[in-house]
């Protein structure tokens, strides 16, 4: 009897996970408004060192709690705290990366596409519209290169699927070695998939403003140049702009694409309604071997859902968010507000998917939703320290005068008009994105283009968001993304191909985004005047001139 009754003390960790900080709670409710900062700040070192001694957390996640205590107990703010690791947004994006990596880690991605693709339809037009629609959802929340990946394995099933034999059982597919040599109009059908997988991935990344690390990049130098917060530009407004944006860009791609493989197939018979249930029996077949949702699934999904709510609702500009809650004047120098960024919030979350077990089972501790050996396996550090690298570049690119310098060179720009300007902005930066990275280039040309905005009189909302999106419109060669590289290298394609395809890519959704931030992009960020967060310091005329080349949004209807 005595072994069925549940030991309280597996559970030893949890216990002084949740304890811990209740019980030091006194200390800092019981002091006088003069030390509470102070107390607040023990309590937060207190916490910590309770949470090492015993390992609560893994190391790393313990030492990121600062982040979340500190900001939100009105001790420091969250760039200032963030400056002592890297810079807030860099931290933002590194604890989204996290929480990219539990959705991977559970398999919630697999259960997302193949839901995706089935809903669409297994016809040979809505296949690829359910693969792009797929990477293009998927890759606003986890990387681009991830998503595309994960995509391949599927569209090979399903290649191979309409490429067997017409008496070939669908149940043999599992045990076939050597698969059958592809025609080609399967060979090229394949090849089309793989392409569209690419492309909505790229498409995808910039639906959200961590969806890609260029849309980081506009953030970061708004706050840099003219004050944390001050832009209208959060997570709530870029959604606003790209995902209508994005969803559109997406269709586009799809109808281009359906016209290249028409072109290419033509004359070829078309795919027949016993191939179309073949493949619809493959989808449900690993839809079926999946299983149900299980409970480490349901606490991902929910905890990202969660995320997103809080990123969303923060300063969402549109109305008052809970990140205004916990502005307040220091003690220590009443001039000094204390703000929450993003990467509180984030880092919250993914300090919970450390904490919250897998299982709930009252016989034996269960892992955690995520471990840190994963995070160190997955997360790519590359592209951390690529960001973090343009950011440094950029900061030493103002301070030293050279962005000052580069804009004067760019004196002519000031006699042609804002539009056009945008539009050759947005045509060169696809084209320079096409041989360099788009962190790159966005780290680059975006403070630059920050700098320009003032002399042109411009928002500078109006270049730098314009250069950041169209950083990610890199269709035309294998090198210019890792999703282009992917599907290149799991295809059968020649890089004349890809370029073919790609250029149109590029001219049409240069086209779009450079028609949606001269629509309704305008009245949604203020474009049609210069703002008076752009110049606090009084250093131009424009407001007093408060003259912009921009033209009214009414001039479109």
């Amino acid at each position: 009897m005595i072994k069925n009754i549940p030991n309280p003390l597996i559970y030893w960790r949890a216990w002084i996970t949740v304890m811990g900080p209740l019980l030091l709670l006194p200390i800092p409710l019981l002091a006088d408004e003069e030390n509470q900062e102070a107390l607040w700040c023990l309590y937060t070192i207190l916490v910590m060192a309770v949470y090492w001694i015993f390992e609560c957390l893994p190391l790393a996640i313990t030492s990121m709690l600062p982040l979340v205590l500190l900001p939100l107990l009105g001790v420091a703010s969250t760039a200032e705290v963030s400056l002592n690791y890297l810079n807030a947004t860099n931290m933002m994006f590194v604890a989204g990366l996290m929480m990219a990596i539990a959705v991977e880690h559970c398999g919630l991605h697999h259960r997302i596409s193949l839901n995706i693709i089935s809903f669409v339809g297994t016809s040979q037009q809505l296949l690829m519209l359910g693969f792009m629609t797929c990477s293009m959802f998927l890759s606003m929340w986890i990387s681009n290169t991830a998503t595309t990946a994960m995509m391949v394995p599927i569209v090979d099933a399903i290649s191979e699927t309409v490429n067997d034999a017409d008496d070939m059982d669908v149940d043999e597919l599992e045990s076939k070695r050597e698969p059958k040599p592809r025609s080609k109009s399967h060979e090229v059908t394949r090849n089309f998939l793989l392409l569209s997988c690419a492309y909505a991935s790229n498409i995808g990344g910039t639906g959200v403003i961590t969806g890609s690390p260029p849309n980081l990049v506009v953030l970061s130098t708004l706050n840099k140049d003219y004050g944390d917060g001050l832009a209208p530009l959060s997570y709530a407004s870029w959604m606003a702009f790209c995902v209508p944006l994005m969803l559109v860009n997406t269709f586009l791609a799809w109808l281009w694409l359906l016209v290249l493989q028409k072109i290419r197939t033509w004359g070829e018979p078309p795919r027949n309604s016993d191939q179309d249930a073949r493949i619809k029996k493959v989808i449900l077949q690993k839809k079926k071997a999946l299983g149900s949702m299980s409970m480490h699934e349901w606490q991902v999904l929910i905890l990202f859902i969660i995320l997103v709510i809080l990123w969303f609702f923060k300063t969402p500009v549109f109305i008052p968010g809970w990140g205004d809650f916990f502005k307040k004047q220091t003690m220590r120098d009443p001039s000094t507000k204390v703000t929450v960024s993003s990467a509180t919030p984030a880092v919250l979350i993914v300090a919970l998917v450390f904490i919250l077990p897998r299982e709930y089972n009252s016989r034996k501790s269960s892992p955690a939703l995520l471990d840190w050996p994963t995070v160190e396996k997955r997360l790519p550090w590359g592209v951390i320290l690529l960001l973090g690298g343009g950011f440094a570049l950029a900061d030493v690119t103002k301070k030293s005068g050279l962005s000052l310098y580069l804009v004067k060179q760019l004196e002519g720009l000031k006699n042609l008009p804002i539009l056009l300007v945008s539009f050759i902005i947005a045509l060169s930066t696809t084209m320079v994105t096409e041989v360099a990275s788009n962190t790159a280039t966005a780290n680059i040309l975006v403070p630059i283009l920050s700098q320009m905005s003032k002399s042109l009189c411009s928002n500078p909302i109006y270049l730098t968001l314009t250069a950041a999106v169209t950083c990610s419109y890199a269709f035309m060669l294998p090198v210019a993304t890792a999703p282009n590289a992917i599907v290149f290298g799991a295809s059968t394609m020649k890089t004349s191909d890809m370029m073919k395809a790609g250029f149109i890519m590029n001219v049409i959704c240069v086209l779009t985004t450079w028609g949606a931030i001269n629509t309704y992009g305008m009245p949604m960020f203020g474009l049609s005047e210069f703002p008076a967060w752009a110049d606090m310091a009084g250093e131009t005329d424009c407001l007093m001139n408060n003259t912009t080349s921009l033209p009214s949004p009414l001039a479109f209807n």
